[in-house]
């Protein structure tokens, strides 16, 4: 099964074959509506990361067959030694197997509490290196880098590598299907998920899970302390969820079941390519590092070679020639994954068709329109965007920086709904150097603008300085302007 998985084309390229032969029987009829296809399928690809369910970037596994009154149990982002002991004992009381999806870094700095699940007999996969909220937006080269250091950290704490794989709030895109299976990896997602947000959001537990679960779910929890929440009040939630599981007849069996193989195995057996080294591992990373340099310059460089193309060659001919300079850095369809280089492409190509240059204006905005739209659906959950970044660094919250980062949060939104908006009134309406000149230069320096003034103002206003030679000349810097 895991195999057909991995040959199944996604449907993300479904998707955007049928949307490219939309574009071309309509170029023919009606030109003017031509790029709608196109237009949705960038909608489709900015969208798809928050629905799990749709499989859309990749083939996953989400939950068993639905015939059987079976479930598996998962814990993410552990290892948590306050919590894995007294959560080991209850599963070996109730005879309960689980899989745990251990955060590489935790796996590091509390070994022995991985060792403590294999021993009991659980199951143990890959949840990235470091748990980074936004891993799906970043470059393939640093999405294979968490997953195969997460593999080592396992590997190193307990003597197993994983083989079966959850993202981070299981968001997905084409760059990790290709580490997958380069790896040896299963994608495993979830169906039954009590939207804790791990373990921030306590409260009726047992009721959000034991209300959804069906039969062949694949059950999301946490083992991660929750704030404020002593280690017997959360572990009788779980002791309450197993009795439901029980009452309803649901029988936990190993993850394994529903993959169709073992979520782990010894090292020896591990597939060569999961822990990569030598020469040929060593010469992968280095091409891996030159592709993502070439795309982030392409990137940047966008705004020039639309200003310098088009009056030069026309739409057409500058367009044509920018979606195979565009190929060619991404060196093969699936590298353009499903964010914003493959909004390049799919606006390039109906600039193509249609011979017209305000197709290729509007890459900056989709830019802005995936960003606003990442940031904006986590104002939706207890744990918005910037706080999710704020806790990789200070796990340590107090409730008036929460709601600072909640502010933050809004201003970036805010940010990029007024980008977006002034690239394209600069796109449809303004001379091609104004749309230039914002999208290649102001945009970037009034990013770097916000980043350093709210910078200043949350070191001025929280007090929490470090190491770094910026911070030590900022705590010298305010406090002699009289901060506290």
């Amino acid at each position: 099964m895991t195999r057909a998985l991995h040959r199944c084309p996604s449907r993300a390229h479904l998707t955007g074959a049928i949307a490219f032969a939309l574009a071309a029987l309509l170029a023919a009829r009606a030109p003017g509506a031509a790029a709608l296809p196109l237009a949705a399928f960038v909608a489709a690809c900015a969208a798809a990361p928050f629905f799990p369910s749709l499989q859309f970037f990749l083939p996953s596994i989400l939950h068993g067959p639905r015939s059987r009154r079976e479930v598996a149990l998962t814990f993410d982002d552990g290892p948590d030694a306050r919590t894995v002991g007294p959560l080991l004992a209850l599963l070996a009381r109730e005879g309960v197997p689980a899989t745990f999806f251990v955060v590489g870094r935790r796996a590091a700095a509390a070994p022995d509490a991985v060792r403590a699940v294999v021993r009991a007999g659980h199951e143990v996969g890959n949840h990235t290196w470091s748990h980074d909220p936004l891993l799906m937006l970043r470059s393939a080269r640093r999405i294979r880098h968490e997953i195969v250091r997460g593999q080592q950290a396992v590997a190193e704490a307990a003597g197993v590598v994983p083989l079966a794989f959850r993202p981070p709030v299981g968001i997905t895109n084409p760059y990790l299907g290709t580490a997958l299976r380069a790896l040896g990896l299963t994608c495993v997602l979830f169906s039954c998920r009590p939207l804790d947000f791990g373990n921030r959001r306590f409260a009726h537990l047992r009721q959000r899970v034991l209300r959804r679960v069906r039969p062949g779910d694949v059950i999301l929890l946490h083992d991660l302390l929750p704030p404020d929440v002593a280690v017997e009040a959360w572990l009788g939630e779980v002791e309450a969820i197993l009795a439901g599981l029980r009452a309803r007849g649901l029988a936990v069996v190993p993850l394994s079941r529903f993959v169709g193989r073992p979520t782990m195995c010894a090292p020896a057996s591990a597939p060569q390519d999961a822990a990569p080294g030598g020469a040929a591992a060593a010469t992968h990373e280095r091409r891996a590092a030159l592709a993502g340099v070439a795309r982030a310059i392409f990137a940047v460089s966008y705004p020039v070679l639309v200003a310098v193309g088009v009056p030069r060659l026309g739409p057409r001919r500058a367009a044509a020639l920018m979606l195979v300079l565009l190929l060619a850095v991404a060196g093969r369809l699936r590298a353009l994954g499903g964010g914003t280089l493959a909004s390049a492409a799919l606006l390039l190509a109906g600039a193509v068709v249609l011979d017209d240059s305000r197709l290729m204006l509007l890459y900056p905005t989709a830019v802005n329109a995936v960003l606003l739209g990442h940031f904006a659906w986590t104002l939706r959950t207890p744990v918005p965007m910037v706080e999710r970044f704020a806790r990789m660094q200070v796990p340590d919250l107090r409730p008036d920086e929460i709601r600072y980062c909640r502010t933050v949060t809004w201003v970036w939104v805010t940010f990029f709904a007024a980008n977006g908006a002034t690239a394209a009134a600069l796109a449809l309406f303004a001379p091609r150097s104004w749309w230039a000149f914002y999208t290649g230069a102001l945009s970037y320096g009034l990013v770097g603008a916000l980043f350093a003034a709210e910078y200043v103002v949350r070191k001025a206003r929280f007090g929490r300085f470090g190491r770094h030679p910026i911070d030590r000349v900022l705590a010298r810097a305010l406090k002699a302007g009289g901060a506290p």
